[in-house]
């Protein structure tokens, strides 16, 4: 056994390395001399800066840090730059300003060919929004609004040309992919007002896909939802405390993920991080429902049971001291409560050997476990399965060293009612007084979480 935890120690290490390069950026961009720029990334919480610095005199902007290949953006106040850099020193130089500039990438930098794309796209909108300006302003003759509505069309006929040939004919590279999800469907020019605003919505994410791999997780995925939201209105219905637009702006996020599970994750991360529970309670509660419908499994239980079962976790906060249950079944034989697990911290993980969820979790744990063991963290897995043997068979098949218990009486048990569980799997974090620290909801908020306090 100690070979084999050496040796996937030993993988962990090696991935680690190879994850983690000294990367180096280096561009020159002489017209934007003393200005700041930051360089930006991103992760299942969303993007965040990596580093902050002026552009020299002469143009030249360099960033150096530890990282890997894959997508960034270098932005200022109010431009930016997406790119993919592919290799651990990465140039490319800029001749006038973001918007209309010439960028020039290595030879054959699929970049080039992004930014060219984007370059024509940009043209287009920005050519589009502005004639349907001018119509909505309703300024000039009749002759006038009708030239500018042939000019308008002959525009939005030259950006569905553009749009179908990237779809039909390059959709297998990255930058056609990369362009094409940051753009929308503009409505007819006879729509106005709220028409005009519900078509805009309805066909938001018409060339986005939220399952595509590429994009998950990109500085562009958190953008189109961050504009998704601000077109909602969303701010303004928290302000007004509309829980039903809210929640069905949330359903429409997650029914466009398609059931990718990475994409719902990445997605819950952001929205939680995004809506923290002590400032937008309404809001992180519906995100945390939306996501558990689709990544948990759900139980048969009688709706009045399970109705006051959400209503009672809802009231569960950060300082409540948690039911010291007994632990049933124990594997360790040594520990009868969980007041007597002797640990500065310990995660509680309610979960089912048949289910998915519980599984994909457990085992992302089992990967970290001894990491966090060692810093003070200990765990406690206490199973609903009403089948001991198949429960004992799945935790000595997947290794869970830590501290296994099963109440066999399932979501019908003690630990399921005192811990107001109707879905597995269910995580409570807690420290050496059994006051509750945290309800992480997924892999990522815990691993943040545990990062903070050990």
């Amino acid at each position: 056994m100690f070979r084999s935890y050496l040796l996937f120690a030993l993988l962990l290490f090696s991935e680690s390395i190879i994850a983690q390069s000294q990367m180096e950026l280096h561009a020159n961009m002489p017209a934007y001399a003393n200005q700041s720029f930051s360089l930006l990334s991103a992760d299942q919480g969303g993007v965040y800066i990596i580093d902050s610095t002026v552009v020299k005199s002469n143009g030249d902007l360099d960033y150096r840090w530890k990282g890997s290949t894959g997508f960034y953006r270098i932005s200022n106040e109010s431009e930016h730059i997406d790119m993919r850099v592919t290799s651990s020193d990465f140039s490319f130089s800029l001749k006038g300003s973001i918007s209309d500039g010439e960028f020039r990438f290595s030879e054959n930098d699929e970049n080039n060919q992004y930014q060219y794309y984007l370059s024509e796209f940009n043209m287009l909108n920005n050519s589009v929004l502005d004639l349907r300006k001018e119509l909505e302003a309703g300024i000039g003759s009749d002759s006038i609004v009708n030239e500018i509505r042939v000019e308008l069309k002959h525009l939005q006929r030259e950006r569905k040309i553009l749009l179908k040939d990237l779809w039909g004919n390059h959709i297998d590279s990255w930058s056609a992919r990369y362009v094409l999800a940051q753009q929308e469907r503009y409505p007819d020019s006879k729509l106005t007002g709220n028409k005009a605003e519900a078509y805009y919505l309805k066909y938001f994410f018409d060339y986005f896909a939220f399952s595509d791999s590429l994009l998950v997780g990109t500085p562009v995925y958190y953008e189109k939802i961050g504009k998704y939201l601000k077109s909602s209105h969303f701010d303004e219905l928290i302000a007004n405390q509309s829980t039903k637009k809210i929640k069905k702006v949330i359903g429409t996020l997650y029914w466009m993920t398609e059931l990718d599970p990475d994409s719902q994750k990445y997605m819950t991360n952001y929205l939680l991080t995004r809506y923290p529970e002590e400032k937008y309670a309404m809001v992180y509660h519906i995100v945390v429902d939306a996501y558990k419908v689709l990544n948990t499994c759900e139980y048969v239980l009688n709706s009045r049971t399970i109705q006051n079962r959400i209503y009672n976790s809802r009231s569960v906060v950060n300082g409540w001291i948690v039911p010291d249950v007994t632990l049933y079944h124990s594997l360790d034989g040594r520990v009868k409560s969980l007041s007597e697990v002797n640990s500065e911290y310990t995660l509680i993980v309610i979960w089912s050997a048949s289910c998915v969820h519980s599984n994909e979790l457990l085992n992302k744990i089992n990967q970290v476990y001894y990491t966090y063991k060692d810093l003070g963290l200990e765990v406690v897995a206490l199973s609903l399965d009403n089948n001991l043997n198949f429960w004992e068979q799945t935790v000595s098949f997947n290794n869970y060293s830590w501290i296994n218990a099963c109440d066999t009486d399932g979501l019908n048990g003690t630990i399921a009612r005192q811990f107001n569980i109707y879905v597995t799997p269910s995580m409570f974090l807690i420290d050496s007084n059994m006051k509750l620290v945290a309800m992480p909801q997924t892999f990522f908020q815990l691993e943040q979480k545990l990062n903070e306090i050990l």
